[in-house]
């Protein structure tokens, strides 16, 4: 009998597929290895030898995670996912911060994407969900360790922790508790910082801390008051915006920051008309009122549009109108009457007039006693040449004032 002929070039292929997968798995092992030398060495605090070991072993894994045969392996993926967690750990660390490369959003994501992997093998998922609640278990006795003390600062940084390894790690249990308790400790941090007038340390602190939670309502109001305490109206504004994105419903956000708008627009205004018109920077600080009342009046307008009755921004957007009214009127009383644009700011104060209206009597139906109030809606009325409905607010205030006698 003939032994059939051997095809070489398959068999060579074969051997050539089988001799990589030995050679990657040799290297998962390696990996494996010096992981197994870089824990003891982490935990004793040798930096120096922690990362030598770390480094040596994310030179073997990397190769494994490449190659079609260990790529997808749960065992390669499990030790791919610690090994650079664990850089990330340690970059953290002083003596460490050549390894800064390693704090990037694209690291985050190979580790997530290993840890799905390893769910193909119960012993590989359980032995990451061991790892990382080791890491999450640290992290929470420091933050609770630290809060006690009143380290806020650490204790943010534990509870932050805590929060973003459960997130890479995947595990829901309990992250929104993470969270919760990191913006606690960072609002007494926060509080901390400004009692002790490090106003710029705290906007410092709340800028980084809505990195990690750009979403916290909290930590971005937080962040509009200091500014403002500070009169740094443009990282108020930032924070505003930050705040405004994670609570786009909270009626009492835009309308306070409506009112904060519409004071810096009448200081801005008072400074504008001790102006020369001829004076450098005249038309700047002209840009800059309208720039302010417009945004005070979008920030009042939205409050308003998120609830209807509410009387508060009604009522400041009123005054906003109001105010604008009497400006104006000022200015065309001022004018030559052969000024071409006597007409134009005459009709512009009319139209102020006439939008004071709706939000005061938003304002009005929920405190139908207000004295003053009916007086400007009598003025105001009056100004925008409706004489029944101004005279009906006027008998209306007399009638109040008379029983207040």
């Amino acid at each position: 009998m003939k032994l059939n002929k051997v095809n070489l070039g398959i068999l060579c292929a074969t051997f050539f597929i089988g001799a990589q997968g030995f050679s990657q798995n040799s290297n998962v092992v390696s990996a494996a290895l010096e992981f197994q030398k870089y824990e003891p060495a982490f935990a004793s605090q040798d930096l120096v030898k922690a990362k030598s070991y770390l480094l040596e072993a994310k030179r073997y894994i990397d190769p494994a995670m490449k190659d079609e045969s260990t790529k997808a392996d749960p065992k390669a993926n499990y030790y791919n996912a610690v090994i650079n967690y664990s850089l990330v750990e340690l970059s953290g660390m002083t003596g460490a911060e050549d390894l800064k490369v390693y704090q990037t959003d694209s690291i985050l994501d190979v580790i997530e994407g290993s840890i799905k992997h390893t769910e193909a093998k119960k012993r590989y998922k359980s032995d990451v969900d061991l790892f990382f609640n080791r890491k999450i278990g640290q992290a929470v006795t420091i933050g609770e360790m630290m809060f006690k003390q009143k380290n806020y600062q650490m204790a943010f940084a534990g509870f932050a922790g805590a929060y973003q390894v459960k997130k890479i790690a995947n595990i829901e249990e309990e992250r929104e508790a993470m969270k919760t308790n990191a913006i606690i400790a960072a609002r007494n941090y926060i509080d901390t910082l400004s009692k002790s007038g490090e106003s710029e340390k705290a906007m410092e602190f709340i800028s980084s801390a809505l990195e990690l939670f750009p979403e916290s309502e909290d930590l971005a109001i937080a962040g509009v008051n200091i500014a403002l305490d500070n009169n740094d109206l443009e990282k108020a504004e930032a924070y505003f915006d930050a705040a405004a994105k994670s609570s786009p419903n909270n009626k009492v956000l835009f309308s306070n920051m409506g009112s904060i708008y519409l004071t810096a627009a009448d200081k801005a205004y008072n400074e504008f008309t001790a102006m020369e018109i001829t004076e450098e920077g005249y038309q700047v600080k002209s840009d800059e009122v309208e720039g302010l009342y417009t945004k005070a009046e979008n920030n009042l307008e939205r409050a308003i549009k998120i609830d209807p009755e509410y009387a508060e921004a009604a009522y400041n957007l009123g005054v906003l109108y109001l105010g604008r009214g009497e400006k104006l009127k000022t200015t065309a009383s001022q004018m030559d009457f052969n000024n071409p644009d006597y007409d134009q700011v005459s009709a512009r104060s009319q139209e102020m007039y006439k939008k004071a209206i709706a939000p005061l009597e938003i304002y009005i139906n929920q405190d139908p006693n207000n004295s003053g109030v009916l007086n400007v809606l009598f003025q105001v009325h009056r100004n925008a040449g409706n004489t029944e409905k101004a005279l009906e607010y006027k008998k209306r205030a007399d009638a109040v004032d008379a029983e207040g006698k």
